[in-house]
């Protein structure tokens, strides 16, 4: 059957089933944040989408480097020749055609939609495609056509990087213009099988939003309170040395980013990732960045974040930030913390402060077997001054739900002891486990990080350590007034407020709520 035939077909019997899917769509309980394109809703909508692509390909004629507004002009005189049924489907079918001409398919039309929000795409299998949106994982309609379409897309992606994936090497990591990170597994690795039964190719892409999250949204967000917040500023200004402790998609790197912000720009910030993640909120000046290098397909060529830690120590660093510590790096870390550079910091994949040390003496114990435990453990105690603790609810929500120092003893079972300090307590009478509503209490007052602070030069009124003592908003923008995004590398070139406004979905009002923005 003729291309323009199939229009009519659908246009004169499909109207019942376009009805029933905007039904649907109003219906649906995520459509007042993301609303997806008709064409991934209607199975003929989409097929018809596929064989106009297919048709505009056949008469593409490329003797130049194809633009987005070429492309663009073109496609929407192509499918101008045709009567569509529904007049939206114009737009999304061109979006169709140059998301998978030009960019990764539907993987583009996704970032686009979800916007800031957007944490992580999950693509399992040409037939699935989920994405993490604001914390919460949501199923879309969206999918590939074929498995051949998504290892296009696959080839597209890697070659950013230079890297490329096959059977010999059925495993990539890379990372895409926009500097989100990429992941992919194909088969024999990857084992789904898709709806026709055959072996389908994993990709896995993690967003980072261009403009960081500042501190006031944070405290806007709930992840922490005034209290909390007025305690961390004066620990990134005593120059305490930080493990941010946390699950998958917790917050980690953003609550990293954002306390980044009240270091002094006179200390030389040196960070080393394996995937560069970080967008320290300092003066460009400040900052030096580390990236690791994979091994090439030789298997040569390889450089793992602990060579970068050892010559980063060896580059005049006042304070470094490793990432994330999963392995031999952690012995580099701690030597770091103890030797003269005070104020670092780093992340760890741990359920709890207590684990997270486990975790530091266990990673330890990998890179140095023969180790003594006792001295590994004094490692800790004299390098690690807090561990702050992230958890993302069921609800999707981030919050601080724990900060706690290393004491300097071991416990009779041989742990190291650990003062709580804050944590946050969820309400007990609450039914539905959904809702994470709770508050932030007040557990017992520091003495170790008190005592840092001071001799760093920095003061804290340790009255915020009483449950009574109440810090108020004006306390903390007295803090936050030294401290104007507009000293942030990258921030300086635009106008500060229309970078929050464009960035922030209450757009004006966090400006409002936040004298200490209107101003820089």
């Amino acid at each position: 059957m003729a291309l323009k035939d199939k229009l009519r077909l659908i246009e004169a019997n499909d109207e019942e089933s376009v009805v029933d899917t905007a039904k649907k769509d109003k219906t649906d309980v995520f459509c007042q944040q993301l609303c997806f394109p008709m064409l991934y809703n209607n199975d003929k909508f989409y097929q018809l989408a596929g064989e106009i692509y297919d048709s505009f390909i056949a008469k593409l004629n490329v003797n130049s480097e194809l633009t987005e507004q070429m492309i663009k002009d073109v496609v929407v005189k192509h499918i101008s020749s045709y009567t569509l049924p529904k007049a939206a489907l114009k737009n999304e079918i061109t979006e169709f055609i140059i998301d998978n001409l030009l960019y990764y398919g539907p993987i583009t039309t996704l970032m686009r939609i979800a916007g800031n929000d957007l944490n992580d795409i999950l693509v399992n299998t040409k037939d699935y495609i989920d994405i993490i949106h604001a914390g919460q994982t949501i199923a879309t309609p969206f999918r590939f056509r074929n498995e051949e379409d998504l290892r296009r897309i696959i080839n597209r992606m890697l070659t950013e990087s230079n890297r490329k994936v096959d059977e010999s090497h059925p495993i990539a990591s890379a990372k895409l213009r926009d500097g989100s990170r990429l992941e992919v597994q194909i088969p024999p690795i990857a084992a789904n099988l898709d709806k026709e039964g055959n072996p389908g190719s994993y990709v896995t892409v993690r967003k980072f939003r261009e403009i960081p999250l500042l501190f006031e949204s944070l405290i806007d967000s709930g992840m922490i309170d005034l209290k909390i917040a007025y305690f961390l500023i004066h620990a990134i200004q005593g120059k305490l040395n930080i493990v941010v402790s946390g699950g998958t998609s917790s917050g980690k790197t953003t609550f990293l980013n954002s306390i980044t912000r009240f270091i002094d720009e006179g200390d030389q910030l040196l960070t080393i990732e394996d995937t560069k993640e970080m967008k320290p909120q300092m003066p460009c000046h400040s900052i030096r960045s580390f990236e690791a290098r994979p091994a090439n397909e030789e298997g040569v060529g390889e450089i793992t974040i602990e060579m970068l830690l050892r010559t980063a120590l060896r580059s005049s660093p006042r304070r470094i930030i490793v990432g994330e510590c999963r392995g031999p790096e952690i012995v580099t870390m701690l030597n770091a913390m103890n030797t003269g550079h005070p104020g670092s910091m780093t992340t760890i994949h741990a359920d709890d402060t207590k684990e997270a040390i486990v975790r530091i003496e266990n990673m330890f114990l990998e890179a140095r077997p023969t180790a003594n435990m006792n001295f590994i453990r004094s490692q800790i105690i004299s390098a690690v001054d807090l561990i702050v603790q992230l958890v993302r609810f069921p609800d999707g929500t981030r919050r601080v739900v724990k900060i706690s120092e290393p004491e300097k003893r071991i416990e009779d079972n041989g742990v190291v002891s650990m003062l709580d300090i804050f944590e946050f307590q969820r309400d007990k009478n609450n039914e539905n486990f959904m809702n994470s509503s709770g508050r932030f209490k007040t557990i017992s007052a520091s003495t170790r990080s008190v005592d840092k602070m001071m001799q760093n030069g920095v003061m804290i009124d340790t009255r915020i350590f009483d449950n009574d003592f109440v810090v108020t908003k004006n306390m903390v923008l007295e803090l936050l007034n030294d401290y104007h995004p507009t000293r942030m590398c990258g921030w300086q070139e635009h106008y500060m407020a229309e970078i929050i406004q464009h960035s922030y979905k209450d757009g004006k009002n966090i400006v409002e709520r936040w004298s200490n923005l209107q101003n820089g």
